[in-house]
């Protein structure tokens, strides 16, 4: 469920029981201040109230849950809890740990059922653990796989919008913990016993794994003093104080992908950065990233929970491909050709829209894309697990694959004093500096609705275009002046795991009527992404949604009602294909493959 790095890890000893705890005014006070800071910024407060019936606003249930914990743990443990219960993608609370503890294998949601689909064999050696790749995992510790998943929901950080999602993250969690995200993930023993029913046997094994950790354990918020106006009374007792994704199917710890055609390595310096942006452009900047968040940053396997951004695809390439991009480390995409019957296909994969270097993937993109419009019959664009980014890089992709123009992306943002400084200031800043027009009227009309939404409760803006003073789009020339344009037919591949600039690529595309989409149902995470220093005395963090993108006209997604925004419901396909079964496991996605290209193929005249 991730792209597996070159691992380095050390074992450490767990950290010892906690010294001293929060007081109940310090937890409660904590509380209040995270609860008010989603009341004064978060965007779909409304959406997910109609949606899921969740009332961020009732803070009374949670209040005398927070009353009742014994530990910090406890304590960050209901704010974990309670911000999952938006089932925001986006949004999540988090403290500040390093601790991450593995089992050096992984596996996800194949036919509902978990399934092994990575071992790491320099660590878990055949000769003693004989499971392999395809066989189910039952149990760790006694408790079955199935009910760890459901218990690991609210930890399930990048994938809180689509049940589905939460379920392969949760299902992540079962053989690795980071503290980050899952408060009690240091409650593990030294060695897990697990339970694996063995296809080649037949049989219910047994096997006991000793927990690689990393990082450092959190066990408490530390001893705090309160402010007070006069000396407290002492207590009579100190009770109140104290209390990445992977190739699938793989069992070494090497990634093998030679049926790519490709060698791979991370991007080196000789990557061009991109080029410096004006202090004035910062504020926008800050409105235009939408994405995942990132995984535990010390995880003995590199990536951690984070199943985003691998430039190779989950499945196989089809017979007869030929690799263009992907051969080189600066290759910002997988690219190539293929035949099917008596026509020639595109494939290009865009693994996120957070490139290494902006220049270089647009330049890279522009060149694949003027190849195929005059050298293959139909295109497919794999955007599976693409965590997103950027929102004006994405509107750049989008332009080279609709003939005329699109409307942009415009965001509702939540009026707060802060972007109203914010945008005032931008207006100054941009104007001393010399900025083009349009820069300074971009921010005027921010100001300008900012000021207008604050009258009103808890208002959103109307839309906001956020990378261009214009609503529609423009037209896309490389550097040399050559309009670069795809007008083929054209299929969208898309899973629970496409998020946030990801789906808004998919928004574009599906909107215009430009592409049919062929997958899974997205995972929901829409609007711009801000984090917060959430909880003063426990230092917890949060990153929060502010604001929601409109799509061009209301969708139906089923279960839903019809809906002019895609957070909470994701986009649903045209072509619905799940590549999450235990046949596209064992055959590299043989049957998704054979369906995509069926897809594509039936589109061409």
């Amino acid at each position: 469920m991730r792209l597996l790095l070159t691992l380095a890890a050390s074992v450490l000893t767990l950290a010892p029981t906690a010294l001293a705890d929060l007081t109940v005014d310090q937890k409660i006070a904590d509380f209040q201040q995270l609860a008010a800071v989603y009341a004064k910024n978060y965007g779909p407060y409304e959406l997910k109230l109609n949606l899921y019936g969740f009332d961020l606003l009732n803070t009374q249930p949670w209040l005398d849950q927070v009353k009742a914990s014994k530990t910090d743990i406890d304590f960050y443990d209901i704010c974990v809890k309670y911000v999952a219960s938006l089932q925001d993608s986006h949004d999540g609370f988090s403290i500040r740990s390093t601790f991450d503890a593995w089992l050096h294998f992984d596996g996800d949601l194949y036919d509902g059922k978990f399934i092994i689909d990575y071992i790491d064999r320099s660590y878990l050696p055949s000769s003693k653990y004989p499971f392999h790749v395809g066989d189910e995992l039952v149990s760790v510790d006694g408790i079955a796989v199935a009910d760890l998943i459901t218990s690991f929901g609210p930890y399930a950080v990048n994938g809180s919008s689509n049940p589905v999602s939460r379920k392969r993250i949760g299902a992540g969690i079962v053989t690795e913990r980071f503290q980050g995200w899952y408060p009690r993930a240091n409650n593990i023993g030294v060695t897990a016993a697990i339970v694996v029913n063995r296809q080649a046997t037949g049989t219910q094994d047994a096997y006991a794994i000793t927990w690689d950790v990393v990082g450092e354990a959190v066990t408490t918020a530390g001893l705090i003093p309160s402010p007070h106006f006069k000396q407290p009374a002492q207590p009579k007792s100190s009770a109140n104080r104290r209390s990445g994704f992977k190739r699938r199917g793989t069992e070494s710890g090497e990634q093998d992908w030679n049926a790519w055609g490709a060698t791979f390595s991370e991007p080196g310096p000789d990557v061009v950065p991109d080029e410096a942006v004006p202090s004035y452009m910062a504020t926008l900047s800050s409105l235009q990233f939408m994405g995942a968040a990132e995984g535990p940053i010390n995880s003995p396997k590199g990536s951690g929970l984070v199943p985003f951004g691998s430039v190779f695809p989950v499945f196989n390439p089809p017979a007869g491909f030929k690799v263009r991009l992907g051969l080189k480390n600066t290759d910002q995409f997988l690219s190539g050709t293929f035949p099917s019957g008596s026509k020639t296909l595109g494939f290009i994969r865009i693994p996120s829209m957070s490139p290494s270097s902006t220049a270089s993937a647009l330049s890279q993109f522009s060149g694949e894309i003027q190849y195929f419009q005059g050298n293959v019959d139909g295109l497919v664009i794999d955007v599976m697990a693409n965590g997103g980014g950027s929102i004006c890089y994405t509107e750049q992709l989008v332009s080279m694959l609709i003939p005329g123009t699109f409307t942009r992306t415009l965001e509702e943002l939540r009026a707060t004093l802060r972007w109203q400084s914010l945008f005032a200031s931008a207006v100054e800043s941009a104007t001393i500096n010399g900025a083009p027009g349009w820069v300074i009227a971009d921010y005027q009309y921010m100001l300008d609705a900012v000021k207008a939404a604050l009258k009103d409760n808890r208002a959103r803006t109307g839309g906001l275009p956020l990378c261009s003073y214009k609503e529609e789009s423009d037209p896309y020339f490389d550097s040399k002046g050559v309009l670069t344009l795809y007008t083929k037919p054209l299929v969208i591949v898309t899973d629970n795991f496409t998020l946030s600039a990801g789906e808004l690529f998919t928004m574009f595309l599906q909107d215009n009527g430009r592409a049919k989409v062929i997958g899974t149902t997205t995972d929901g995470g829409g609007g711009n992404v801000v984090s917060y220093n959430a909880t003063a005395y426990s230092e917890g963090l949060t990153r929060m949604t502010e604001g929601i993108i409109r799509r061009v006209k209301p969708f139906s997604v089923p279960g839903f009602p019809a809906m002019s925004y895609y957070d909470g419901v994701g986009i649903y396909p045209d072509i619905w294909q799940d590549y999450m079964t235990v046949s596209n496991l064992n055959t590299g996605g043989a049957d998704f493959v054979a369906a995509v290209v069926s897809a594509i193929t039936n589109l061409i005249p």
